[in-house]
């Protein structure tokens, strides 16, 4: 039994091992037939291809042996009737005979109106041609000798003026950015109303917000604080949108112990502050905190503790943070027990 097994299995495999040559040697063959097909087919479209080459050189030989007065007789004042050139419609209209035409070795229909009609078409298409005023002609036969079309000298040239919605912007306008644009468009021209309303002897650069920023950093590191206050005051009357410049006065106000200032100040930073995100969260925790201490200076600390927890929740690993509201917390519990007592 085994070996009959074993015998069955072999033939098995030896069936396969066939198949498999008979199926490589028909997909060998199929391509070499697709290969085949397409190199006949390649050189069937390159002969059809140099056919066309070949002929349109010689029709660039035969137009280049003929002179500058026959190509522009040639391409503007002839129309082509099978080999034979007319060079004016009462030609075309006298070639065609009341009875019979012979054309290309076969007879055509007499003369009617349909085919007038159609020869006028093709004389006209043929002829760059103005006509002239024949409203008060009535053309009745092809006889009649009079063209209907005279030559015309070039086109008068005119211009036409286009004007286009003038932008502030160098790029493109896009719907997407309509909002973003005019945004800008109402702060530049709030920012230029300010400063129209400004001295007249005031220099370019003093109206200049940021400008004026940089010179009350100056001004408060020499410990002039009055003069620092006069600077941001004056940005912030230029741009009241900066929040940098209500919490840099604030710092000035705290030095100069004007805290209920410092807590406006601070109050309106916040409010610019928004949306809450990351890119402004320091910012956030440091307005916090200057206010807080603000708070603490008039003696309100719950108002104060309130600044200071917001601020830790912003910036749990800063370490002084944490030990401002645990002693924020002992002041009031002490003052708590105190006032029970």
């Amino acid at each position: 039994a085994v070996v009959s097994t074993q015998s069955t299995g072999e033939r098995v495999r030896v069936e396969l091992e066939e198949r498999m040559k008979v199926k490589a040697k028909q997909n060998g063959q199929a391509l070499r037939t697709a290969m085949d097909q397409d190199s006949q087919e390649r050189d069937r479209i390159e002969s059809i291809k140099q056919v066309e080459r070949d002929q349109v050189a010689d029709e660039m030989v035969e137009w280049q042996k003929l002179d500058d007065d026959e190509r522009e007789q040639k391409y503007l004042h002839s129309v082509k009737r099978g080999s034979v050139m007319t060079d004016t419609f009462a030609e075309v209209i006298s070639s065609l005979d009341k009875t019979s035409t012979e054309k290309d070795g076969s007879l055509i229909n007499s003369y009617d109106e349909r085919t007038y009609k159609f020869e006028k078409i093709k004389f006209n298409l043929g002829n760059p041609l103005k006509p002239r005023d024949y409203s008060s002609e009535v053309i009745s036969t092809p006889d009649q000798k009079s063209l209907l079309w005279e030559s015309s000298g070039p086109r008068k040239s005119s211009e036409i003026a286009v004007r286009f919605t003038p932008r502030y912007f160098p790029s493109a306008a896009r719907e997407s950015l309509r909002e973003e644009e005019e945004t800008w468009l109402a702060k530049n021209t709030r920012a230029q109303s300010v400063v129209k309303l400004a001295d007249g002897d005031t220099k370019e650069k003093e109206r200049n917000p940021v400008w004026l920023a940089d010179k009350a950093s100056i001004f408060y590191k020499q410990g002039n604080f009055p003069a620092a206050i006069n600077a941001y005051s004056e940005a912030i009357n230029i741009s009241s949108g900066l929040p940098k410049l209500y919490i840099n006065r604030a710092s000035a106000y705290i030095v100069l112990n004007m805290f209920e200032n410092a807590v406006t100040d601070c109050s309106q930073a916040l409010e610019l502050l928004t949306p809450p995100v990351e890119r402004n969260r320091m910012s956030r925790v440091r307005t916090l905190a200057k206010r807080g201490s603000a708070y603490c200076q008039l003696d309100k600390l719950q108002q104060a503790l309130e600044d200071y927890r917001l601020a830790q929740q912003l910036a749990p690993e800063d370490q002084n943070l944490r030990v401002d509201v645990s002693l924020l917390e002992n002041k009031l519990e002490f003052n708590t027990k105190t006032i029970l007592q």
